[in-house]
């Protein structure tokens, strides 16, 4: 999982981007899953959730993408590499590093962080509109279409869009079988464990619903795969009975 010193400063970035943007910000991944759980999930176990590396925040408008965008590149000196914002942070010390100088550094000496703008839809034109193809959600439009799918919370100063537990649920189902590194998939069986148990929906009515949001052919993959050492690794990280996260992935397998 994930070093202090990664998640410190991505939660210290996410209160600088939050901050610096225009309502309505919606907020993806692993922090909409931190905002969702921590305070059920501090109750029981008397410390609070892991956070993430990465800050995933998504839009549903052109202009709204464009000036996040701006704000990132502009202001607060991420740089931009194909579809994503990052910046240098070294290990140790949380200091950001240029490019040159993470070239003269070993590998372990600093991480890469990064901010990934998500769109709600995608079409042929947003390419020739921003200049890329920024990455999709379509599960996004439900949060920003009303109250059932998508809440308000007050975070750093601002009025922040948290999807739905379902929304959240189904989404890292379907992005825990395209992982191709195993602590990411790891770190998304963590995710939906917790939002089952944590979120403060009954763990019947999240999956239901949950599974409702994916396709039958991302459901069958995922009910294919073999998540043994991510369901092991995550009863350590989380502080649950192994069963009791096993059975979390065998209800959501379920026909």
């Amino acid at each position: 999982m994930y070093k202090d010193i990664e998640t410190e400063t991505s939660y210290k970035y996410l209160k600088i981007v939050i901050s610096s943007l225009k309502e309505p910000i919606c907020i993806l991944g692993g922090w909409a899953v931190f905002f969702a759980v921590n305070k059920n999930y501090q109750k029981q176990a008397l410390r609070v959730y892991i956070g993430s590396r990465d800050i995933d925040i998504g839009f549903n408008s052109v202009s709204s993408f464009k000036h996040a965008a701006s704000i990132l590149e502009n202001r607060l000196k991420f740089k931009f590499v194909s579809f994503r914002y990052y910046k240098n942070v070294h290990a140790e010390t949380g200091k950001d590093l240029s490019d040159e100088e993470v070239k003269s550094m070993p590998q372990h000496m600093y991480f890469q962080m990064y901010v990934d703008p998500i769109m709600s839809y995608a079409n042929s034109g947003l390419k020739s509109v921003l200049g890329f193809t920024p990455i999709d959600e379509p599960l996004l439009k439900y949060a920003f279409e009303g109250k059932k799918y998508g809440k308000y919370v007050k975070e750093f100063g601002k009025n922040l869009l948290l999807p739905a537990p379902e929304i959240i649920l189904a989404a890292k189902i379907c992005s825990a079988m395209l992982r191709d590194k195993e602590h990411k998939r790891y770190k998304d069986i963590c995710d939906i464990t917790a939002l089952c148990l944590f979120a403060g929906v009954p763990i019947d009515d999240i999956i239901k619903t949950g599974k409702s949001f994916a396709s039958k052919n991302k459901l069958k993959k995922f009910s294919s795969m073999d998540f043994a050492e991510d369901i092991k690794n995550c009863s350590n990280t989380l502080g649950l009975e192994f069963g009791v996260v096993k059975s979390v992935i065998n209800k959501i397998k379920e026909k």
